[in-house]
Order: C-alpha cells, then sequence, then structure tokens
C-alpha cells in the first residue's frame, strides 16, 4: 500500500513539474504582454489609487452640506440665596452646519478637477506602460532575430573556412584567401556573442517590466514582427505626401486626448476654482443654522422664600415655581442668520493673496500649455517622419533580400566551379546577413513609430 502512495505522489510531483514548465513555457502575445506589464506595475497601481482618492474627495465636499449630528450632556453648580443652586442639561439631539456657498461651490469643482487630473495622470502611465511594453517587446524579437541571423551567418562561414583551409593545404587557395576567411569567421563569431548579450539584455528588461524575475523563460509570438494587417500594408504603401498629409488630422486627435494637454487645462481650471473660492469669503456671507432637542432639570429648585410678608411671598414663590419647576423639563432652540466677513476686502487680510498666488498658477498653466502644445506638433511629425522611413526601409529591404540571396546562390555556383575567388563569396554572404538585419530592424523601426504616435496622441489610432 505504501508503494502504491508513494507512485501516486511521485505522478503528481511529476505532473506538477510538467504543468509549471508548461506554463514557463507558455507564448506570450503583444496584448499578453501589455495586461501583464500593467497589471503588475506599481506606479499604475498607485495612480488608480489616487483616482479613488479624489473620487473620495469629492465625496467629502459634499459631506459638508450634512450638518453635524450629536448629544450633550453637562451638569452646571452655583450659590444662590433663592431658587435653585444650579441645573442638569440633556441634549438628546444637537446639530449645527454653516456654510459659504460661493467657497463650497468652487472648492467642490475644485475636488472634481483634481479628480479628471488624477484620471488622465492614470491615462498616461498606462500609456507609458504599454509604449515601454511594446518597445520591449519588438526589442527582444529583433535580438534573437540578430541572434538566428548571426547564428546562420557563423555557420556558413565556418563551413566556408573548412573549405579554403582544405584547399589551402593542398594547394587549391593563397594563404590570403585562408587568413581572410578566418577573419571573417572570427569577426562573425563576435558579432554572436554580442548579439546574444543584447538578446539576453532584452530578456532581463522585458521581464522586469512585466514583474518577473530577470531570468524567467520568455517565448515570444514570433509573429507579432510580420505585417500581415491590411492597416499595415496600408501605411507601407502610401506615399510620403499622403501619410504628412493625416498630420492636420492626427494633430486635431491629440489636442483632445493626450492626457498630459488635458492635466494642464484642468490644472488651470483648478487654480482659477481655488482662487474663486478665496475670493468667496469676501463676496459671499456665510450661512448657519443651529438647534437642538432635549430636558433641563434643576438642581434643588427652592420655591419657599421669604420676601418680607405673606402676599409677596405668595405670588414670588408662585411665579418661581412656574419659572424654575422641579423635575426635567423639555425644551427645544433653533437659530437662522448669516456672517459677513468684511474685513478680508482689507489688502492684509490672507485672502487676497491666496487669491493672487491661485491666478499666478493659472497663467502659468497657460504658459506651459502653449509649449505643450508645440512639442505635440513636433512629436507628431517627427513619429510621422519615423513611420515614413521605416515603411520605405521595409520596401527597400524585401527587395534587397531577393537579391541578396540569388547573389548568394550565383556566387556560391561560381566559387565551387573556380570562376570567383573566397572574397567575393565572403562578401555576398555578407551582403545577405546585412539586409536580413536592416529588414528586421526596420519592421522593429515601424512598430516603435506607431507605438510613440500612439503615445503622442493618447490614444489607440494604430493597432497591434
Amino acid at each position: 500500500m505504501k508503494g502504491v502512495y508513494n507512485k501516486i505522489l511521485f505522478s503528481l510531483v511529476i505532473m506538477m513539474i510538467c504543468s509549471f514548465s508548461l506554463a514557463a513555457d507558455e507564448r506570450i502575445s503583444l496584448n499578453d504582454a501589455i495586461s501583464i506589464s500593467l497589471e503588475n506595475n506599481n506606479r499604475y497601481k498607485t495612480a488608480k489609487e489616487k483616482v479613488n482618492e479624489k473620487s473620495l474627495k469629492v465625496h467629502e465636499v459634499w459631506g459638508e452640506l450634512w450638518p453635524e449630528l450629536g448629544s450633550a450632556a453637562s451638569a452646571t453648580r452655583w450659590e444662590a440665596d433663592r431658587g435653585s443652586n444650579g441645573q442638569y442639561n440633556l441634549q438628546l439631539i444637537k446639530g449645527s452646519l454653516a456654510v459659504n456657498p460661493g467657497a463650497f461651490y468652487y472648492r467642490l469643482q475644485s475636488a472634481r478637477e483634481e479628480k479628471i487630473i488624477t484620471v488622465n495622470d492614470e491615462r498616461r502611465i498606462k500609456a507609458d506602460t504599454t509604449m515601454n511594453a511594446i518597445q520591449l517587446y519588438y526589442r527582444l524579437l529583433l535580438a534573437r532575430e540578430g541572434v538566428k541571423l548571426r547564428s546562420d551567418s557563423v555557420k556558413a562561414l565556418e563551413e566556408n573556412l573548412r573549405v579554403v583551409e582544405a584547399g589551402y593545404k593542398n594547394g587549391s587557395f593563397t594563404r590570403l584567401a585562408f587568413l581572410r576567411a578566418g577573419v571573417a569567421a572570427a569577426n562573425e563569431n563576435t558579432r554572436l556573442i554580442n548579439a546574444r548579450k543584447e538578446s539576453e539584455a532584452a530578456k532581463a528588461a522585458f521581464n522586469l517590466h512585466l514583474g518577473r524575475e530577470i531570468d524567467a523563460p520568455l517565448v515570444l509570438d514570433g509573429n507579432a514582427l510580420q505585417l500581415e494587417s491590411s492597416d499595415d500594408k496600408s501605411v507601407i504603401s502610401m506615399k510620403e505626401d499622403d501619410l504628412m498629409g493625416h498630420y492636420g488630422e492626427l494633430v486635431a486627435i491629440a489636442l483632445k486626448n493626450r492626457p498630459e494637454l488635458i492635466q494642464i487645462s484642468h490644472k488651470k481650471s483648478l487654480s482659477d476654482d481655488k482662487a474663486m473660492e478665496s475670493e468667496s469669503v469676501y463676496l459671499w456671507p456665510s450661512f448657519f443654522v443651529n438647534g437642538s432637542y432635549g430636558s433641563t432639570k434643576l438642581i434643588n429648585p427652592k420655591g419657599d422664600g421669604e420676601y418680607g410678608n405673606e402676599l409677596a411671598n405668595s405670588i414670588i414663590n408662585g411665579l418661581n415655581n412656574e419659572l424654575n419647576p422641579p423635575g426635567w423639563n423639555k425644551n427645544w432652540n433653533i437659530s437662522l442668520g448669516a456672517t459677513y466677513r468684511w474685513g478680508a476686502l482689507s489688502p492684509a487680510d490672507s485672502s487676497g493673496p491666496r487669491s493672487g498666488q491661485f491666478k499666478s498658477l493659472s497663467k502659468q498653466a497657460d504658459l506651459e500649455m502653449e509649449d505643450f502644445v508645440r512639442s505635440i506638433r513636433f512629436e507628431i511629425q517627427d513619429g510621422l517622419l519615423s513611420l515614413e522611413s521605416a515603411s520605405h526601409s521595409i520596401l527597400s529591404q524585401r527587395g534587397n533580400i531577393k537579391s541578396a540571396e540569388e547573389s548568394l546562390r550565383v556566387a556560391v555556383l561560381q566559387f565551387k566551379n573556380g570562376m570567383i575567388d573566397n572574397t567575393e563569396l565572403l562578401n555576398a554572404n555578407v551582403e545577405l546577413s546585412n539586409a536580413k538585419t536592416m529588414y528586421v530592424q526596420s519592421l522593429y523601426e515601424f512598430q516603435i513609430s506607431k507605438a510613440r504616435l500612439n503615445r503622442a496622441l493618447g490614444s489607440d489610432y494604430f493597432r497591434f
């Protein structure tokens, strides 16, 4: 029985190991990478909490319209020749509310502006995180493609070195050809080492961005570098004038959706609201209402005082019993009124300089807005030029790869037939490797240009 139990336990362990291995080797798409990076980014989580905080701030300001309610009890003692020696007060319900309508309104507006600012800060951080995820995703794909290209090139050059070395030994090749073949193979090996180093660095950076261990395995979707969508093909085939013709449209989208621009706009509104809140101290009166309901009991009421004669005693003691009755006596009160702080009209009052500070911040926001609009226009223009350049490179390198492949095929045949020397064969191999590398680099630049333009627009205009 124990042996069977051990076998079952062993099988479960093996299944768990396999499941972890499969999870580790699970292919990650670009959209998966973006989702994982957002889930594990603490800056993005903090921004979301900020939105929640400012939402509560709005509720807090609305709460100023709710009266302060409570209860109170007190005992008061004094010494008097006649009447009571004190009293007990029990206020079952007491409430008060004071509000300056102007200050309340602009304070509420300020809280709303702060919430809008944090919402757009969340959008900004999300856009940054998304763009970084896209960049790192394609950086790793590019680095791995580079390793493949260099590995293939090393194999070809090492095979060439083997052939040349054999020919050199039997006198078919000169010493110069042998040395050139050795140098070419060694140089390509160095490039392969550097490519592997870049691949590991890209993998570590991407893992950190995803919130994983730097050496965690990453299996990416290689098809992400392929441009199969109709939108991508349309952009690549678009002429430069047609592509740049979208500049005005993209600027309009950015001015409407860019989170930083919206933040600056609402920072200005926030400053204006804060200034008006300070000025409301003397522009508006403050209204108040106070009230309570409870009972009062006199301590040791005296209704048998001596006032000189029986008639006086009877009248005064009777009146005293009416005015100061024994036992608990219910009572309520309510007060309504308004106060006006005319002293705030003085230049020496703090409300004036405080309002001036916020007006200054509003002017600063105008200047910041002006500069940021200029930077947006430049970002979009630069992004379109980068996209056009990458598109042109893709079309160009596609043809170059075909030409380089044909050139290498012909060079191999001519080399075998003794029509060309080793140098021309090496050059043909290097040209093919360079053409493939430049094509992959062009694909990378194309995708990154789209990501940067999306970031500049504040909108997912280009799809991945």
